[in-house]
């Protein structure tokens, strides 16, 4: 077991170990997991930015950003309560707000301790001591990210407290952004994904739900493991009602298996690989699915959720690494 603290592209940051695992956060960049290793493959499994430059360019594309809320806002408007909310265009492309307020503020350590058999390391951020948070969310909360590493899995475990005194609404996701293949030289052709999902979101021309779900035409594959060769992604999947909700990466090059489980309260996930050529593959599980507030449907279909004044809640996702024989 062994916590260090250090510095990393001028950021303080935290790298944690066991003897099967050794993950490193940087506080000041959102809490983002930038780095997961294993360490007997030397085998790093997240996509992990090669300097601050590349890793400002295009921060959700490393290691696993913090979305509140996850993914598009149709122009980046919605309205909860008779209160109208705006948040920053930062996909002008498309004109949407894109993946919320928390994965480029400045986050705090507050604590790193080895317990033993695990090692926990915790982070937080209060919304009222950023102008800019405030400016397009109006309501002071506290979030807290509690990582920790035991034997071969990372549970990664968000808490979030309204502390205004009316309500607000909430999402959360990660923009979990894995290596895939896990090793640069390893062939996609042996590698396989997996997904427990029903159904699909149509996205329309700006990749917002257009309210539609329908059958996944591959879901037998995608339950049981598919190939990704060629296959491009950037689609929106509900949750499976039964069994468990997890992701499952598959590397046979490096004979490691990667098993994302998420709670009950995830009942969406976007997976996204570019043009499936990229060397990455990002399976991102929400509370919500895309532009829920503007959505007109149930909210047990669309995750849509509001914490009330006072009240917390917290969500738990899992990474286990497996050995492949």
């Amino acid at each position: 077991m062994a916590i260090e603290q250090f510095e990393l592209y001028g950021e303080a940051a935290i790298r944690v170990q066991n003897e099967e695992l050794e993950f490193t956060l940087v506080p000041a960049w959102g809490s983002n997991l930038l780095s997961l290793r294993v360490l007997g493959k030397d085998l790093e499994l997240l996509r992990f930015p090669e300097s601050q430059e590349l890793y400002k360019a295009d921060p959700f594309m490393y290691g696993m950003p913090i979305l509140f809320p996850p993914n598009r806002i149709a122009d980046g408007n919605f309205e909860f309560n008779g209160k109208k909310y705006s948040f920053n265009i930062n996909d002008p492309a498309e004109h949407n707000h894109t993946h919320g307020l928390l994965f480029d503020a400045p986050w705090k350590l507050l604590r790193a301790e080895d317990e033993g058999n695990r090692i926990v390391v915790k982070t937080f951020i209060h919304s009222d001591e950023h102008e800019e948070i405030m400016a397009q969310f109006p309501h002071p909360f506290t979030v807290h990210m509690e990582y920790i590493l035991e034997k071969s899995t990372l549970t990664i475990e968000a808490t979030i407290r309204n502390r205004d005194t009316i309500p607000f609404p909430w999402g959360l996701g990660y923009h979990t952004t894995f290596n895939y293949p896990f090793s640069a030289s390893g062939d996609l052709a042996l590698c396989q994904f997996a997904l427990n999902a029903d159904k699909q979101w149509v996205l329309d021309e700006r990749f917002l739900p257009t309210g539609e779900l329908v059958d996944i035409p591959y879901l037998e594959q995608l339950r049981q493991g598919k190939s990704l060769v060629g296959h491009a992604l950037d689609d929106a999947f509900q949750t499976a009602k039964t069994g468990v909700n997890e992701a499952v990466l598959t590397d046979l090059n490096s004979s490691i298996r990667v098993v994302y489980s998420a709670d009950e309260q995830f009942k969406h996930w976007v997976i996204y690989n570019h043009d499936s050529k990229q060397g990455y593959l990002c399976p991102e599980p929400y509370t919500w699915i895309t532009n829920a507030p503007n959505l007109q449907l149930p909210e047990e279909l669309t995750g849509f959720r509001v914490l009330q004044p006072g009240e917390q809640v917290k969500t738990t996702t899992r990474i286990r690494i497996e050995e492949v024989v």
